[in-house]
């Protein structure tokens, strides 16, 4: 018996040094946590801001001004404190859309650098992610410009009720609408759309997508983008509270 107990406790030994890495190759790599919302510059002059959701989608806009030039929509994976966004952009300038891949560096809630062969986009964190979103944040008049691939909102004014439903109406279509805070307490809704009349991509009249209330800046500002679903057009609009 004396022998079994010293041959268990040489045992238990062995094993609690293993657990502990003595003697053995037992690192384990942790990947960057990317989720967050980004903004910045790309190397083509655009202000790209863009939300990495906690299931890896990506959901980018890029802007000059009052000026929306195109879209962004992927899926991002990471190794280490590198990023990799395989997805599509969506350029509404030469109406095209071009399927390719962003690779770089990412620090958590800090930095993070993307670029492919023809741009390069460095982006900071955006700290106003961590504030969890509530009806109540997007309730208001928003002045907005908005546009689709084929079609550039005329600039108006769309109210959100407090249960965050809306109508935008515009010369050519009228657009009903509903914004619900996604589940996980972060600063990003769900927004889904019907449309009706000329505004989109021919024979497309739902769009689904995504919508961040930046409360970083006064007056606050949203942006959105949806796409159809078979994401071949996108949505975008970007309100400032009236």
């Amino acid at each position: 018996m004396k022998l079994l107990v010293k041959s268990l406790s040489s045992l238990c030994i062995a094993i609690t040094l293993g657990a502990c890495g003595g003697g053995g190759n037992s690192s384990v790599t942790t990947n960057t946590d990317a989720q967050g919302f980004w903004a910045g510059t790309s190397s083509k002059g655009y202000t790209v801001n863009a939300a990495v959701l906690d299931n890896g989608e990506v959901w980018g806009i890029y802007s000059a001004g009052s000026t929306i030039y195109g879209a962004l929509y992927g899926t991002s994976s990471v190794n280490g404190s590198t990023i990799a966004i395989a997805g599509t952009d969506f350029d509404f300038v030469a109406n095209t859309t071009t399927a390719g891949t962003l690779t770089g560096p990412v620090v958590a809630k800090s930095t993070m650098t993307l670029a492919n062969a023809r741009v390069s986009v460095p982006l900071t964190y955006r700290t106003s992610y961590d504030t969890p979103a509530t009806p109540s944040a997007i309730a208001g008049i928003w002045s907005y410009v908005g546009r689709t691939g084929s079609y550039t909102l005329v600039p108006a004014t769309i109210t959100i009720n407090s249960t965050g439903n809306f109508t935008l109406v515009q010369s050519t279509c009228t657009t009903s609408g509903a914004i619900v805070p996604r589940v996980g307490g972060k600063n990003v809704y769900n927004i889904t759309l019907t449309s009706s009349g000329i505004c989109g991509a021919a024979g497309q009249s739902t769009w689904s997508g995504v919508l961040i209330v930046d409360t970083t800046v006064t007056p606050n500002k949203f942006l959105s983008l949806a796409l159809t679903p078979s994401k071949n057009d996108g949505l975008i609009v970007i309100g400032t509270k009236m």
